[in-house]
């Protein structure tokens, strides 16, 4: 995804017309570094990792639900700690007393402090065998805070309400 460039569409006719400072400082910003994926940047290094909210990596990050019912855990993480761009989950939805949950899950991968979710959503598949679901792609495409919740819904058919609500907050630094 290539996000909009401010430097596009100034012309010597802007300058002549009173632009000249705003025009400087928007050249100084298109001369500084390009981000991988072709997204300019304003130089600056994004650095989360002391964020409060921001959860540190390690397998098996267990967080209870926020209704309290259920226990989410993020069995594993390709790469490990998640990174910008295409990330694999490995996640087990228990009940407190430790059975499997093995129902529907759905997952919202978004910026918070932007507003926006990821511009690929993820096919999350379950594998009995290990009763634990795959993410794939949790695709983290820019540096901030991401918030990835998980709504466990059980064997409900509907899209009714959740049975219960897991939340981990990653910083991915760029």
């Amino acid at each position: 995804m290539t996000l909009p460039n401010p430097c596009r569409g100034l012309n010597s006719g802007m300058r002549k017309s009173g632009w000249a400072v705003a025009s400087l400082f928007i050249a100084a910003a298109c001369s500084s570094k390009e981000a991988p994926g072709g997204a300019d940047t304003d130089g600056a290094v994004v650095d989360c990792t002391h964020d409060p909210r921001v959860d540190t990596y390690t397998a098996n990050l267990k967080h209870d639900g926020m209704r309290s019912m259920l226990e989410f855990t993020l069995v594993d993480s390709n790469p490990a700690p998640p990174a910008r761009g295409s990330n694999v989950l490995t996640l087990k939805v228990t009940q407190k007393d430790g059975t499997a949950m093995g129902g529907r899950l759905t997952a919202n991968l978004k910026m918070p402090d932007h507003g926006h979710e990821t511009s690929v959503q993820p096919t999350i598949s379950f594998d009995a065998a290990s009763s634990s679901y795959t993410i794939d792609p949790a695709y983290l495409f820019m540096p901030g805070v991401w918030r990835i919740q998980f709504d466990e819904y059980g064997d409900a058919e509907d899209a009714g309400t959740s049975l219960d609500t897991g939340v981990f907050y990653f910083c991915i630094e760029g």
